[in-house]
């Protein structure tokens, strides 16, 4: 990209299942005429099949997968100002490879506690809730901290129309320039 274009920012939605990822980003796309990408949709055939028949996928099987991911958010990047991925991107390994080679990635991470994902997870209508998934979430989970200067995060303890608020606050800050 040369100095003359206006850069382009991709922001990764992070965090546990049930902090509010998708729900977070459809909100946030809208108010910012983002570009919006689940990342669940870029997982290869053989890993659905292997979460279908109920296995968890290991770092090996997220390797092409977490790649395939960061090759599209270059190409997102290209053509769209802000662009929005949901990705958990749990391990700090996993958001490594998200950001290889890019410097206008950023993370906004869905940040809460076990007991609020919980509350949640139950209340969600149609939606199968185990426990023990949430458990084995947060000990994947291995939190960012202040050495990852791209990471953001934003609470989610509060109202969804107020973390999509913050969160479109803080991408508004990132492409201002602004500290966040």
């Amino acid at each position: 990209m040369s100095d003359t274009q206006k850069q382009n920012y991709t922001f990764v939605l992070m965090g546990v299942s049930g902090s509010g990822k998708s729900a977070v980003a459809s909100g946030v796309a809208q108010q910012l005429q983002a570009a919006f990408l689940d990342g669940d949709f870029l997982h290869p055939k053989s890993n659905i099949l292997k979460m279908a028949s109920g296995h968890a996928l290991n770092d090996e099987d997220r390797q092409p997968w977490l790649m395939s991911l960061n090759q599209a958010i270059f190409a997102m990047q290209r053509t769209n100002e802000i662009s929005l991925v949901v990705c958990s991107a749990l391990k700090k390994a996993y958001r490594d490879i998200l950001r290889e080679g890019n410097k206008n990635l950023f993370f906004i991470y869905l940040k809460g506690d076990a007991s609020v994902i919980e509350e949640r997870l139950k209340a969600r209508k149609g939606h199968f809730f185990k426990p023990e998934m949430l458990k084995t979430q947060f000990a994947t989970l291995e939190e960012p901290n202040e050495a990852e200067t791209d990471v953001h995060a934003v609470d989610i303890r509060q109202p969804l129309e107020d973390v999509i608020g913050n969160t479109c606050s803080t991408i508004t800050q990132v492409v201002a320039g602004d500290k966040v």
